[in-house]
């Protein structure tokens, strides 16, 4: 009966002590994958066609299509409810195939640019007219997307264009094919700041530029990324060959003031289908990732006889210098760990069968029965590429793709691991193949591996927790969802590093209105094809160099995440040496250095603004210098660490307490023994 009163009287205090207490309830206990559900997205609605930060919240925000592609729905992350809500919508009288964000008139704001494909008309002869991609970029606006204002773009032709810098002032640019009286030529939507207008591009020789690929034959996967080493991004095209089913891949050198020179055109393995780029042997160098079928069936976007290739990028290495090494012809040997954005003009790809640099998994002996995913079914314009990512963070990305059988579909993991016997993509077993694949399941695997109506999968970072989550595309069949996302739970005994090079459109992150509004946040606003590039030490203490990049593909739902992720592996140190490029066009503002980067946090760098200013300035201060910010990320750990320096504090406090009473006590009977000794010498 005297718990009664009691009760009532600590029963207000309970949400105080739950809101100061610091050992927060884990969402996820146990150590695997957890279905998270569709965590706020339309149920019924369509595809995810691209990822973005809104509200400059570093938060993965989505951008989703309704089924009928009309529709624009902004999803918006919130951390505190751990769910997408819906910010805007964005409606056309258009069906969509692409979105691409991108800050395009430099006010800070993340700007959406919106393509979709139409039809010239035939007249009166009945034929069915010229095909082309119509666009326009919808301007960021206080009060949503759909508010902004609009810009025209002239049209291009079948194949997407892509985002680069065309005048190498980190304003975006688009480079793509577009009709003329000559017919369909390469040219550069150049940003004026105001308007994209027609350019001839600064590729040198212009006449060499080959025909990019696009649907029904494959959608192109050419990129914005540095290839020869020196952290400038560089012009890689993606395309089509004297046959339907070759391809090929041109390399065009960012050579500043110069432009972009021809470096090399490669003829690709017959039947290759989408590229990804990625550093997977963990050396400093970007390689492709790709897969060749002998054929695709459109209507279930299934290809037959698939294989999984990694072409390595051949150049120079790392150094056990901080200098570089050269011949003495002048050719790079390696590259000096203090010196890692030195170019290598003589990198080159291997493209034949058995060859270690060039290793092959065949998807059929991986999951005998089934096939590979290569399109959405029916949608030759959706297409799903081999997508690395790093799952378990030890540096070297790990490989998503989206298998079926014709009844149920299913999205895998491959681990990327060091070659041994019987590992897949390793070939007759030699110390000249480095790298192979594992695939991953049975226990813990349990949330992915039921759903089985999967058309497509990415890696996305919910709740920045610093681990890679799965993002899976589903027709909604089994359960009525057509996109699940699957948390990651694992534990890995390894670090990371987020990255984020914003345009330098305002300075320190900030934004200040020329019209006094209210001042936001510029985070919104990263760069396509920057470049990370650095050293770390594993626990051996061997030093290897990594390369990442930041949104090199914008085309076909590339679904890139705007803020770069960096396994890092396991290390007992610092970041050694990290080098940060873009496209500036100035030799001494391109590259920017940090040393000892601490590992689990979140670099920011702001380049300096580089455009000619404006009478009709939109926001009051620019970057005027490269400005770097670092960010712990709070580890679930730091509660328990504290409560462990204050719990040995206040022991350590007890015990001087308890010394200092006991030393007390000693000096007392001290005291009278030697008075005692004084009196009774008296006596």
């Amino acid at each position: 009966m005297r718990a009664g009163p009691l009760a009532l009287l600590l029963a207000p205090l309970i949400p105080v002590v739950h809101g100061i207490w610091p050992f927060k309830q884990k969402r996820f206990m146990a150590e695997a994958l957890y279905n998270a559900g569709t965590l706020g997205l339309p149920k019924d609605a369509g595809r995810v066609v691209a990822i973005g930060d809104v509200d400059g919240d570093q938060n993965s925000d989505l951008f989703m299509l309704s089924q009928d592609r009309k529709t624009l729905h902004v999803m918006v992350w919130n951390r505190d409810a751990f769910m997408y809500e819906e910010r805007d919508t964005v409606t056309f009288e258009h069906e969509i195939t692409n979105v691409t964000p991108a800050d395009f008139n430099g006010d800070g704001r993340m700007d959406l640019l919106v393509m979709w494909s139409a039809n010239s008309g035939g007249g009166f002869w009945g034929n069915k007219g010229k095909m082309s991609t119509d666009m326009e970029i919808i301007m960021g606006n206080e009060g949503g997307l759909s508010k902004g204002e609009r810009w025209s773009l002239p049209p291009a032709g079948l194949a997407q264009p892509m985002l680069f810098d065309d005048d190498l002032d980190l304003s975006p640019s688009l480079l793509g094919f577009a009709e003329t009286q000559d017919g369909p030529k390469i040219k550069a939507w150049r940003n004026t700041g105001h308007a994209m207008r027609l350019f001839t591009p600064m590729l040198k020789p212009i006449d060499q530029v080959c025909q990019l690929t696009h649907p029904p034959a494959g959608a192109h996967s050419s990129a914005f990324i540095d290839m020869d080493g020196d952290c400038a991004p560089d012009v890689v095209l993606h395309c089509g060959g004297a046959k339907a089913n070759n391809r090929k891949l041109q390399v065009w050198l960012n050579r500043g003031k110069e432009g972009y020179i021809l470096s090399n055109t490669w003829n690709l393995p017959l039947g290759s289908r989408s590229i990804s780029y990625a550093d997977m042997n963990r050396n400093g160098a970007m390689d492709l990732v790709f897969p060749t079928c002998k054929r695709v069936l459109p209507s279930t976007g299934l290809g037959e006889a698939c294989k999984i290739h990694v072409a390595y990028n051949n150049q120079a290495g790392l150094c056990n210098t901080k200098t570089s090494q050269y011949s003495p012809s002048g050719r790079i040997i390696c590259r000096g760990y203090d010196e890692l954005c030195s170019a290598d003009p003589y990198f080159d790809f291997q493209f034949w069968e058995n060859s270690p640099e060039f290793p092959t998994v065949a998807i059929d002996k991986l999951f005998p029965g089934f096939k590979l995913m290569i399109n959405v079914p029916g949608h030759t314009d959706v297409p799903l590429p081999i997508r690395p990512g790093d799952f378990d963070v030890d540096g070297f990305p790990d490989l998503l793709i989206t298998i079926s059988d014709g009844k149920k579909s299913l999205v895998k993991v491959l681990h990327n691991v060091p070659c041994g016997k019987d590992v897949p993509g390793c070939g007759n077993f030699s110390a000249k193949y480095s790298r192979g694949f594992q695939v991953l399941g049975g226990k813990g695997w349990e949330a992915l591996e039921a759903i089985e109506d999967a058309i497509g999968a990415s890696w996305i970072d919910l709740d920045d927790d610093g681990s890679l989550d799965i993002m899976v595309h589903r027709t909604g069949k089994q359960d009525g969802e057509t996109v699940t996302f699957i948390q990651n739970n694992f534990y890995h005994d390894a670090f990371f590093l987020k990255g984020q090079v914003l345009n330098g459109a305002c300075d320190r992150r900030r934004c200040f209105p020329v019209d006094g509004g209210k001042p936001y946040s510029a985070l919104g606003c990263s760069i396509s094809g920057a470049t990370f590039k650095f050293t770390s030490f594993d626990t051996r203490g061997n030093r290897h160099a990594q390369n990442v990049a930041q949104l090199p593909q914008t085309c076909y739902h590339s679904l890139l995440s705007p803020h770069t992720f960096m396994g890092l592996g396991r290390t007992n140190n610092y970041i050694e040496n990290l080098k940060v490029g873009t496209s500036l066009k100035s030799d001494e503002n391109r590259v920017t250095s940090l040393d000892g980067v601490i590992p689990n946090s979140q670099v920011i760098l702001n380049p300096p603004w580089s455009r000619a200013l404006r009478t009709n300035e939109t926001v009051l201060y620019r970057s005027k210098e490269w400005r770097t910010e670092l960010f712990l990320h709070p580890g679930d750990w730091i509660p328990w660490v504290a409560a462990a320096v204050v719990g040995t504090v206040v022991t350590l406090g007890m015990v001087v307490v308890w010394l200092g009473e006991r030393e007390k006590r000693e000096d007392e009977k001290e005291r009278r023994r030697a008075l005692h000794a004084i009196n009774f010498q008296a006596l």
